[in-house]
């Protein structure tokens, strides 16, 4: 895995209702490559939105096994991997809000 661009790690972020309650906390969720640690992570975050992170907690989601049924042949999804940060209360990622009231 090529770690001198950052982007090749974080693949975008996740947003969902619960992802969205916790930017108001400081923790925020991102799709990531599934062979990146945390150290990688946390490295990558740091350079592309020049916070350090707290923590990085990581969940990893196995690929699910769909019919298509057209051909009658299973199609195998990918796996995927979640990063949770923390950065605390105090700082945030100003281009990952939404306008809440």
């Amino acid at each position: 895995m090529n770690i001198s661009n950052p982007h090749n790690i974080i693949l975008g972020p996740i947003v969902t209702e619960k992802s969205i309650l916790g930017q108001s906390k400081g923790i925020y969720s991102f799709w990531v490559k599934p062979s990146a640690n945390k150290h990688q992570i946390a490295g990558a975050i740091e350079a592309v939105f020049a916070l350090k992170p707290k923590t990085v907690r990581t969940a990893s989601r196995l690929g699910k096994t769909k019919t298509d049924w057209k051909k009658r042949t299973p199609i195998q999804k990918p796996d995927r991997k979640i990063a949770i940060v923390d950065f605390g209360k105090d700082q945030k990622i100003e281009m990952l809000h939404l306008n809440q009231k």
